[in-house]
């Protein structure tokens, strides 16, 4: 006797085993995003900015979550006021 519930349940569970491991599989990838993009202090803001409003899958007139990321990661970054210049130690001096 062979039951038929089975395989249901088997083929339901596949598809979120599925899912965890491709989820799991782009951690590295994203750890890897996440250190390079806020690597530098300039860029930390923009950056956060970016993936927070991406992450909303915010939607305005249509267009989508990844164009309004860029578009206010791009507002952020004009906004900050650039990295400055390191400062020398030592005093200049005329000839």
């Amino acid at each position: 006797y062979q039951c038929d519930w089975s395989s249901d349940v088997c083929s339901s569970d596949l598809a979120g085993v599925v899912a965890a491991a491709a989820g799991l599989a782009l951690l590295g990838t994203l750890m890897t995003a996440l250190r390079e993009s806020l690597a530098e202090e300039h860029d930390r803001l923009p950056a956060i900015v970016c993936l927070v409003v991406a992450s909303s899958g915010v939607s305005v007139v249509g267009i989508g979550a990844a164009f309004w990321a860029l578009a206010a990661g791009l507002v952020v970054r004009a906004v900050l006021p650039g990295p400055t210049a390191p400062k020398s130690d030592r005093a200049s001096v005329a000839p």
